[in-house]
């Protein structure tokens, strides 16, 4: 009988902690774009002599941005959201 209250009690707070995230002083603000601004490009890596250099065959290559961002407007849900999926109503013939 105990267990199952435990269980019953961790489900109920999973229940009450998932529900959280609808509420306005727990949601995540987006990151401002001023907030990364003044980021900066580490000089590549050096290795020690008598060491081997690592295999950057396969690295990630970021090419250079050459356009600026386009501007979002304010009320633009985060990237990191995914949007809203909503299914069109079936086309009457």
């Amino acid at each position: 009988m105990k267990s199952f209250r435990l269980v019953l009690l961790v489900c109920a707070a999973a229940l009450v902690l998932a529900g959280c995230g609808s509420f306005s002083p727990f949601k995540v603000a987006c990151a401002k774009p001023e907030d990364f601004a003044a980021a900066e490009e580490n000089a590549p890596l050096r290795v020690p002599a008598g060491r081997d250099l690592p295999d950057t065959r396969s690295a990630l290559r970021i090419p250079p941005l050459e356009t600026p961002e386009a501007p979002r407007p304010a009320d633009s849900p985060c990237i990191d959201t995914p949007p809203k999926f909503v299914q069109a109503p079936p086309q009457q013939p």
